[in-house]
Formats: C-alpha cells, structure tokens, sequence
C-alpha cells in the first residue's frame, strides 16, 4: 500500500495536529504547518484575592455554617453506627447466655 500523500492545504486550521504529525512530515510541510500556527494559547490566570481584604461575611458566615453541618452529620453516622454494633452484641450475648 503506497503512502498517503500529506497536503498542508487539506489541513483544516482547527484540526488539532499530534506531535507524531508533524514529526513524520517532511521539513517542507513541517515548516509550512508550523507557519500557519498562530501563537500557543494560555490560560489567563485568575486574578488573586489579595489576602490583607477580609472576605464578604455572607460567604464567612456560609463557609461556617457548612463546616458545623458536615460535623454534625458526621458524628450522626459516628453515633449510629456505634449503637448498632452496640446493640447487635449485646443480641449475641443475650443469645448465648
């Protein structure tokens, strides 16, 4: 099977090229690929809360009150699941009494 013949002209300019793509093309096509990239794209970093401003109290207040609900529901499973285990022994010890 011959190999397939590779035209930059029917790259379409959002296909997204792997670097074993380019690394298999000749350095004609390779150069001309590499030509029509435009600059990498970054990320804009999110700008930084600077730490000397407090942050708004509904949001303080809210952070607070989710911490002492998951504390709370965890120390209900704690007490359930202690009192089942507490009350399936004392069934076993009645039973071999």
């Amino acid at each position: 099977m011959p190999p397939l013949a590779v035209n930059v002209d029917r790259l379409t300019p959002d296909e997204p090229l792997s670097p074993e793509l380019v690394l298999v093309l000749p350095p004609v096509l390779r150069a001309q690929v590499l030509a029509t990239l435009g600059p990498p794209l970054r990320p804009v970093p999110r700008p930084r809360i600077s730490p000397a401003t407090p942050p708004p109290r509904d949001s303080l207040a809210r952070s607070l009150g989710t911490l002492v609900l998951a504390r709370a529901v965890q120390l209900g499973v704690i007490f359930a699941a202690v009192t089942t285990l507490t009350l399936a022994m004392a069934l076993v010890a009645h039973a071999f009494r």
